[in-house]
C-alpha cells in the first residue's frame, strides 16, 4: 500500500502544480488592469476549484459507484485536520480552514472497475464537468472565463487519480462491518474487541487484519504484534509497518523487549520513514524513537506535535500517551500525569494507558 499511496500524493502534486502554473499564466495579464478586473478573475478562479470539488464528490458518491468507484472517507475544508472520526463508511476530517473544498480521503476501485467501464465512468464524468463550466462561463467577463478553466482543469485531478488506482488500489478497506469494529475502538476498546470476534468469516481477510492489528495493539498484546514485525516491513503494508513499529517501542516500555524487537522497531521506523507524510500524520512514532535514542527534549516536542494535529481519537490518544513518559523521564511530574490525563479524556482507556498510570501515576496523587 505504501507504494500506490506514493503514487497516488504524486499525481495529486503534479495535477495541483499544473493547474497553479496554468492560474498564473491566466492571471499575471490582469495585474496591470486594476483590482477592478483582477479581484473578480480570481474570485472566478475559487468558485470554479470549488465546484469541480463538488462535482467530483457527487459523482463519486452516486453514479460513480455504479461502476465501481468508491471513496474510502471525505475531508472538508483545507489545511491542518481538526477533527477526524471513522465511521462505518470510512474516515472523515474536518481541515483547519473552513473552504468549501469536499474531497475523498482515499479512492478505491472495486473488482467491477473493468477497463470498459474506467472509460465509461471518465467520459461520464468529463461531461458532467463540461456542462457545469459552460454553466459558470455563463456569468461572462474574467470571473466567468477563469471559473471555467479552473472548473475543467479540476477534472483532471480526479480523472488522474481514478486512472491511478485502477493501475493499483490505494483504498482504504471499505467493508462497513470492519470500519463499525475501528468506530467502535476509537471509544471503547472491551467493545472494538466484541464486534471484531462477531465479523463473518466472509467479511474481507485484508480489511479484518487492519482491525486484527488495532485491536491487538489497544489491548497491549504487543509480543503477538511483534512478532511478524519484519514481514510487515517487508510487505509494504502501510498501516501494519505504523502499527508493527509501535509494537516492539510499547514493549520495550514495559522492560519486556530485548535486542531483536529493538532491532525490529529500528527496521519498521526506516521503513515507515518512507510513507507519505499525510499517512504519518498525528502518529507518536517520532516522539517513540526519539525517546528510544534519549532524546527526552525532542521527544516531548515530537510527542505535543503529534497530539495537536486532529487525527482520529485512539492515534491522538496514543500521542498524549507517549507525551506522558516523555515528561516523566524529563523529571516534570505534573506536566506527565496532565498528558496522562488528556489521553483518558481524547480516546479509550487502552493496555497501555492503564500501565502508564501505574509509572507516572494520576492526577488525584498530585
Amino acid at each position: 500500500m505504501g507504494r500506490e499511496l506514493r503514487r497516488w500524493k504524486l499525481v495529486g502534486r503534479i495535477h495541483r502544480g499544473v493547474t497553479a502554473a496554468v492560474l498564473v499564466v491566466m492571471l499575471v495579464p490582469r495585474t496591470g488592469d486594476g483590482p477592478g478586473r483582477l479581484l473578480p478573475a480570481a474570485a472566478g478562479a475559487l468558485v470554479g476549484a470549488f465546484v469541480s470539488d463538488w462535482l467530483s464528490a457527487g459523482y463519486l458518491a452516486g453514479p460513480g459507484r455504479l461502476f465501481g468507484l468508491g471513496s474510502g472517507g471525505w475531508t472538508f475544508g483545507v489545511g491542518a485536520p481538526v477533527r477526524s472520526s471513522v465511521g462505518r463508511r470510512g474516515l472523515w476530517q474536518l481541515r483547519r480552514i473552513p473552504l468549501p473544498a469536499l474531497r475523498p480521503t482515499s479512492l478505491t476501485a472495486g473488482p467491477a472497475l473493468t477497463p470498459g467501464r474506467l472509460v465509461s465512468a471518465l467520459l461520464l464524468f468529463l461531461g458532467t464537468v463540461v456542462l457545469g463550466s459552460q454553466l459558470l462561463a455563463l456569468a461572462g467577463g474574467g470571473f466567468g472565463r477563469l471559473a471555467e478553466a479552473t472548473c475543467l482543469l479540476g477534472a483532471v485531478g480526479p480523472m488522474l487519480l481514478t486512472a491511478t488506482v485502477y493501475a493499483g488500489p490505494v483504498g482504504e478497506p471499505g467493508d462497513p462491518a470492519v470500519w463499525e469494529v475501528l468506530s467502535a475502538l476509537q471509544r471503547d476498546v472491551a467493545e472494538g474487541r466484541r464486534l471484531l470476534d462477531a465479523l463473518p468469516p466472509s467479511t474481507d481477510a485484508a480489511a479484518t487484519a487492519e482491525a486484527v492489528r488495532s485491536v491487538l495493539l489497544a489491548e497491549g498484546r504487543y509480543r503477538e504484534l511483534a512478532g511478524p514485525a519484519q514481514e510487515s516491513a517487508a510487505g509494504g503494508n502501510a498501516v501494519a509497518v505504523l502499527l508493527h513499529a509501535r509494537a516492539p517501542a510499547y514493549l520495550d516500555e514495559t522492560g519486556a523487549a530485548d535486542d531483536a524487537d529493538r532491532e525490529a522497531f529500528a527496521v519498521l521506523y526506516a521503513a515507515a520513514r518512507r510513507l507519505p507524510r499525510a499517512l504519518r500524520a498525528g502518529s507518536d512514532l517520532e516522539a517513540l524513537h526519539e525517546l528510544a535514542l534519549g532524546r527526552t527534549g525532542s521527544a516531548i516536542d515530537e510527542a505535543r506535535s503529534a497530539a495537536a494535529v486532529g487525527s482520529v481519537p485512539l492515534r491522538r490518544g496514543m500521542a498524549y500517551a507517549t507525551l506522558a513518559p516523555a515528561l516523566h523521564r524529563a523529571g516534570r511530574p505534573e506536566e506527565a500525569r496532565a498528558a496522562l490525563e488528556s489521553a483518558r479524556r481524547t480516546g479509550p482507556v487502552t493496555a497501555r494507558l492503564e500501565f502508564l498510570t501505574e509509572l507516572v501515576g494520576t492526577p488525584a496523587e498530585v
